[in-house]
């Protein structure tokens, strides 16, 4: 078992190897424009968009991006011919009307989160009858807007607001220069911020917290190899789930191997409120990702008034919430000192998020952008959007404006293909 382990650790460690990612990308690339060459588009642009998608190198994006976007009417052109999907389990909360089209003309707005609902939409979806209705907001899961997926979207005239959190995400929507409209903010932006109060006046048990889910690319080896090497004993605690075939014997087996097993407390697929629980009776929350879209569980331990720590060369949204008043963005060899620090320090990055990237801040936000959009097309705009939280999963935050909205949730059965 301790043979298997290493071999997990050494894979893993291989996958993020400088040269294997180098050498990696250097073959898709050529590949992709060796189809280029012989006139298979979509070929290339399959190959292409993988790398686009994958790398945190931003050189290689540059690279292959004009490529791609001058292709984009191939890159995704068979979504119509998939089969059609069952849309409807995500009416009212994945696919969330968060304003009512009106007789007198006033399109109404309705909210797409997650890279495959929004995917779906194109095979799904009468979407030349969807978009005379309504604005769409997209909420993608993950970092990097330059694939098939979204790019498909392009091919219409009316303007879709796409949330944008990661930096380098809005600035390519912004070099693309098409329909698709950046907004800053992300998943990470939504969090509702009384969920968290009846757990803030939690005494201190945990030095850490990691909330993620027990796949390879959270690499919780990283935590355990600095606890390992630690002249102190820290007491951590790790909540996660399934994922990607990891398992929690998996994280144990981890933990065993770096003989670090003492120092952790293992919660499995646990009540999003037992979740809070655990954030406020912690110290500093740490992720340790290397990419991913924009990071929930660091934003609710903002609100758990937890100061967080992200690895400087992250590369999601969430980066853009870690500011001196909440947090660190700290090289990986510099782990421990960063979680040293901000045992020392005495910020309150509650404050900061009830100020900036709760679900009512975020909502203002959205709200005014669109409202002035609309207003500057000549189209009127006599009803603001519904409050909305990430928390944890998509859903309205007053029940009036759930149930005001449910049977405009419910006619999106109208717009199915």
């Amino acid at each position: 078992m301790a043979l298997k382990t290493w071999c997990s650790v050494a894979r893993q460690r291989v996958i993020e190897n400088t040269w294997v990612v180098h050498s990696g990308l250097v073959l898709f690339i050529v590949w992709g424009f060796v189809q280029a060459i012989i006139s298979r588009r979509e070929g290339a642009i399959k190959a292409l968009s993988q790398v686009h998608r994958t790398t945190r190198i931003q050189w290689y994006k540059r690279l292959v991006e004009p490529y791609i976007i001058a292709n984009r009417e191939v890159t995704y052109r068979d979504l119509q011919l998939l089969s059609k999907p069952d849309l409807m389990p995500f009416f009212g909360n994945r696919l969330m009307v968060l304003k009512a089209p009106t007789t007198g003309g006033e399109k109404g707005v309705l909210f797409v989160m997650v890279d495959t609902v929004i995917r779906l939409l194109h095979s799904g979806m009468n979407l030349h009858k969807l978009l005379k209705d309504y604005t769409l907001v997209f909420e993608p899961s993950w970092s990097d807007y330059c694939h098939s997926e979204i790019l498909e979207f392009t091919r219409w005239n009316e303007e879709i607001f796409v949330l944008s959190a990661e930096e380098n995400d809005f600035a390519f929507l912004r070099r693309l220069g098409s329909n698709l409209v950046p907004v800053d903010l992300g998943p990470c932006d939504w969090v509702d911020p009384r969920t968290t109060v009846p757990y803030l006046e939690n005494p201190k048990e945990f030095d850490i917290i990691m909330n993620s889910n027990w796949g390879a690319w959270k690499r919780h080896y990283v935590l355990f190899r600095m606890l390992r090497k630690a002249e102190r004993r820290y007491k951590v605690v790790l909540i996660g789930f399934k994922w990607s075939g990891k398992t929690r014997n998996d994280i144990e087996r981890l933990a065993d191997y770096y003989g670090v097993s003492g120092q952790i407390t293992i919660f499995d697929w646990i009540p999003y409120e037992k979740v809070m629980d655990l954030t406020c009776r912690s110290k500093v929350s740490i992720l340790l990702s290397l990419k991913e879209g924009s990071n929930r569980a660091i934003a609710d331990s903002i609100f758990c008034n937890v100061p967080v720590v992200v690895l400087a060369n992250h590369v999601g949204g969430i980066r853009k919430n870690v500011v001196p008043e909440t947090g660190l963005l700290a090289e990986e060899a510099h782990l421990e000192s960063a979680i040293v620090q901000l045992f020392e320090s005495r910020i309150q990055p509650r404050e900061w998020g009830l100020k900036h990237i709760s679900c009512f801040k975020s909502t203002e936000k959205l709200n005014l952008i669109l409202r002035e959009h609309a207003l500057g097309q000549g189209r009127p705009w006599t009803q603001d959007i519904a409050v909305r939280s990430n928390s944890p999963e998509s859903s309205y935050v007053y029940t009036k404006d759930a149930e005001r909205l449910s049977s405009w949730n419910d006619g999106l059965k109208d717009y199915l293909r």
